[in-house]
């Protein structure tokens, strides 16, 4: 059961709650209670209670960054600057919860200890609603972002759908959603950007002028070439409320299709989907509209209801755009599946809702990685299969039966999501996105593909070796190649260090680097994927 092992580890509380509950159970022992067996359990429960009024009192502890002057960011731009000027490596610190999924890595993230502090980079500078762009810093969320470009009539052209992904680290490491197939990638609304390099010097890249070529190479470099510290980015007008709707296909060709006519209607704001298996899918549109029809009510997924079930039925719905931007985050899509319990109710109100984000799930995540299931060798043979990848539209149905070969989720996988009348069947997000031009991200630009996000734990015969042998990775990356994709870099890759430069553009990566960093204070391309 996820509760209340979920908020002790994120209050921190979770080592002193078990020596605690240990105390009561030994003294109960000692004193010849029968009831002894019960002290440890009843110990963890009465402090999870108590910490579940503790923060109904003080509010969320995640709470949202706003607007600061351009004064405040300039001293801190000047600070940072003098800091990285000191000798030695240069590696920088932020302090929102990691959006990367690479295990080799979770003990290194959250060290601040001799880094470069750009934690104080959160803030929006200016919206300025004739031009439709915003100053924003790097470390700032898409969940301040979204908030202060709402209170402006306004949204980013794409928001990646967990509150905790920072604007910086969606350049850097690429980011999407359900706009993209208008809009394309996050980056690709950039507009000029601040960075600090190596050297200690802040320059400000754009398409044209001295550093060109940085720019067009800044998105997906994994902040290789140095660290963004503001980002000028687009964004458009937006209404409160979107008409959200859901259209069922009956096979991944229809599906694919549905998606393609979806992306190809100007009416349109948003387009995503959800295939199960091979069974089809549900292709989910949303408009923008200035307010509820009369005699309908908006509805409000996230603590209860869930949202993730509810794309099994087809249907009308209206949500605050709000809600609409952030209707994943609840559940890590559908991921919160693989903690024991957190699909009920009660387990959630015992949480409660401030716990049920995206960003507390993966710090819990990582502490049950690196305290309890490597310690213990519990995932010795547990492959995670979590990613993103881009595929041709034209080769979309293909991949969608070609994946399901190769990742046996049905058969070996946590993950599962069942329509009315159809067996139990694996769920796959598709999300349609336009061609990117940036060099180190190759794809096609303009043409229409589908990024297939898929995210499961996986534990079977084929796993034997889990994440150190990485056989079902290892053939998804093969496949990807095989059918012109291309894998995002957020989480656990394999590529040797050839084969990811020629996948990438690596000969110009190379180049960019001499010419910034030629010194290598700052992790390589390469290392910041691949090791810790």
């Amino acid at each position: 059961m996820v509760w209340p092992l979920l908020p002790l580890v994120l209050e921190g509380l979770l080592r002193p709650s078990l020596a605690a509950s240990a105390a009561v159970a030994a003294l109960l022992g000692v004193k010849g209670s029968l009831l002894w067996p019960l002290g440890a359990p009843a110990t963890l429960i009465g402090i999870g209670l108590l910490v579940r009024a503790r923060r109904a009192a003080l509010g969320p502890a995640t709470v949202a960054a706003s607007r600061c002057s351009c004064k405040d960011h300039e001293e801190r731009v000047k600070a940072a600057a003098e800091a990285a000027q000191q000798p030695g490596p240069l590696r920088m610190f932020k302090a929102t919860a990691s959006n990367t999924f690479r295990p080799q890595q979770i003990a290194t993230r959250k060290r601040s200890a001799g880094r470069l502090d750009l934690s104080r980079f959160v803030h929006v500078l200016e919206i300025n609603t004739e031009e439709l762009w915003c100053d924003i810093e790097a470390s700032a969320t898409f969940e301040t972002f979204a908030a202060e470009a709402l209170a402006a009539g306004t949204v980013p052209l794409v928001i990646p759908e967990l509150r905790s992904i920072t604007v910086g680290g969606a350049v850097v490491g690429i980011g999407l959603e359900s706009s993209s197939f208008r809009y394309g990638f996050f980056h690709d609304g950039l507009i000029e950007a601040d960075i600090l390099l190596a050297s200690g010097e802040v320059v400000t890249a754009r398409p044209t002028g001295e550093h060109a070529e940085l720019f067009r190479a800044i998105p997906n470099s994994l902040g290789s070439f140095g660290y963004l510290l503001r980002l000028r980015m687009k964004v458009r007008r937006a209404q409160p409320y979107v008409r959200f709707e859901k259209v069922w296909f009956s096979s991944p060709e229809a599906l694919v299709k549905g998606c393609e006519v979806a992306s190809g209607d100007a009416a349109n704001d948003f387009v995503d989907a959800v295939a199960l298996g091979e069974q089809g899918g549900m292709v989910m549109t949303a408009k923008f509209v200035a307010e509820v029809p009369a005699g309908q009510a908006a509805k409000t997924y996230g603590f209860w209801p869930q949202f993730y079930p509810s794309i099994v039925h087809e249907g009308v719905e209206y949500m605050s755009t709000t809600d609409y931007i952030w209707r994943w985050d609840a559940d890590w899509f559908w991921c919160t599946q693989i903690f024991p319990g957190l699909t009920m109710w009660w387990v959630r109100f015992l949480c409660g809702p401030d716990t049920l984000r995206s960003n507390n799930y993966k710090i819990f995540n990582d502490a049950m990685i690196s305290h309890v299931a490597e310690p213990l060798g519990r995932n010795k043979n547990e492959e995670l299969i979590v990613q993103d990848i881009e595929i041709p539209l034209e080769r979309s149905a293909e991949w969608i039966r070609e994946f399901l070969k190769v990742v046996p989720s049905i058969r070996m996988g946590k993950i599962k999501l069942t329509r009315p009348g159809l067996p139990e069947a694996v769920p796959i997000w598709l999300c349609p996105i336009t061609g990117t031009d940036s060099p180190l991200m190759p794809m096609k630009p303009g043409k229409l593909y589908i990024n297939f996000g898929f995210w499961d734990s996986l534990t079977g015969p084929e796993t034997e070796g889990g994440m150190k042998t990485g056989r079902i990775n290892r053939a998804l990356e093969a496949l990807c190649a095989k059918m012109d994709g291309k894998k995002t870099l957020y989480s656990a890759a394999y590529f040797t260090e050839e084969e990811f430069h020629a996948q990438y553009n690596g000969d110009l990566y190379r180049k960019i680097k001499a010419q910034y960093d030629p010194h290598g204070r700052i992790r390589g391309w390469y290392e910041r994927l691949m090791r810790a």
